[in-house]
């Protein structure tokens, strides 16, 4: 495989981690309304929650794929693929978490 495939499976990792840490960080700053945990917690305690949300989401997959599942994952998919795609994913949460406080902030208010 060449570079080009592997700078897309990073960006399109970067734009689904921080889809995905998006949307954790609006539910989570919503629930406050409905949970009592979630309303104690500070607004730091929030984006770090967020953050360990989202990366045992968005990374549990591909992890599992390069080391436990190595011989269920499919032949065409390389090392350096799926390192991209992890280092994508994990980039784009703290992006994500940005995004979901601006969300928060000039939308829902």
């Amino acid at each position: 495989m060449d570079s080009l495939n592997s700078a897309n499976r990073f960006m399109g990792g970067f734009f689904f981690g921080a889809l995905i840490a998006a949307v954790v960080m609006v539910l989570l700053c919503n629930a406050g309304e409905f949970s009592p945990f979630i309303a104690k917690l500070h607004a730091l305690e929030q984006v770090i929650l967020t953050a360990l949300v989202s990366i045992v989401i968005v990374d549990a997959k591909p992890l599992a794929y390069k080391t436990v599942w190595r011989e269920r994952r499919c032949s065409f998919v390389l090392d350096e693929d799926l390192s991209a795609t992890i280092r994508g994913r994990t980039f784009g949460i703290p992006a994500g978490v940005i995004i979901g406080i601006l969300i928060q902030n000039y939308v829902m208010n």
